[in-house]
Order: structure tokens, then C-alpha cells, then sequence
């Protein structure tokens, strides 16, 4: 596993939250969605983050190690992003499917 494969897993989540219609993602939904360490999910939002393609509000604390945290949606970059499979494989290593059928398992074994 690397940086960039958890932090376009966790970019695939929020899209899924957001157009949803659940829009706001915090520290505690991504500890208990991906049951990953603190480190690894820190690193994932904070790439994230620095892309500029979420949208992050962020506030003293932590939550398990895990910094205290709201996603409040994502940047047109983030959606372009995620909804154009190459720009998106190009930057996660990864491919998507079909926007709104992002699916996989966190699975434990994904250490």
C-alpha cells in the first residue's frame, strides 16, 4: 500500500458521501470506514489535501491519533479528477468504474 492508493480510496469515499447526498465527511466516519491506523490515514488526508481537491476544515485535537478533521465536499479539481478515469489513474495509480459505482473492501488486510 501506498500514500497515494489509501488517499484515492478515501477521494473515491467522499465522492460516494458527497453525491449521496451525506456531504459532510469527518475524522471519526474515515476511522471507522477503513479501521486504518492514525499515520496512514494522516498521510491520505493530507495529500489529499495539498492536491486541492477536497475541501477540509481542520481543528486542534485528534480523534485515535487521527487529525480532528471535516471534509465539507470536493474542489472542481477533485471532481474532475475523480470523474476523468485517466487524470485519475494517472494520479492514484489505480482505475475507477463508472462515477456513483465506486466499490471495494477495506478489508483489515490492508495494512
Amino acid at each position: 500500500m501506498g500514500i497515494k492508493l489509501d488517499a484515492g480510496k478515501i477521494l473515491i469515499f467522499v465522492y460516494n458521501e458527497y453525491t449521496s447526498g451525506n456531504g459532510w465527511v469527518h475524522s471519526q466516519i474515515v476511522i471507522d470506514t477503513t479501521k486504518w491506523e492514525a499515520g496512514r490515514i494522516n498521510r491520505a488526508i493530507t495529500y489529499l489535501n495539498d492536491l486541492g481537491v477536497i475541501k477540509i476544515d481542520k481543528w486542534i485535537g485528534n480523534t485515535k491519533g487521527v487529525y480532528n478533521f471535516g471534509i465539507t465536499g470536493l474542489t472542481p479539481l477533485g471532481i474532475h479528477m475523480i470523474e476523468g478515469k485517466k487524470e485519475f489513474k494517472k494520479i492514484f495509480s489505480f482505475e475507477v468504474g463508472i462515477p456513483g459505482v465506486f466499490k471495494y473492501s477495506w478489508g483489515a488486510s490492508e495494512k
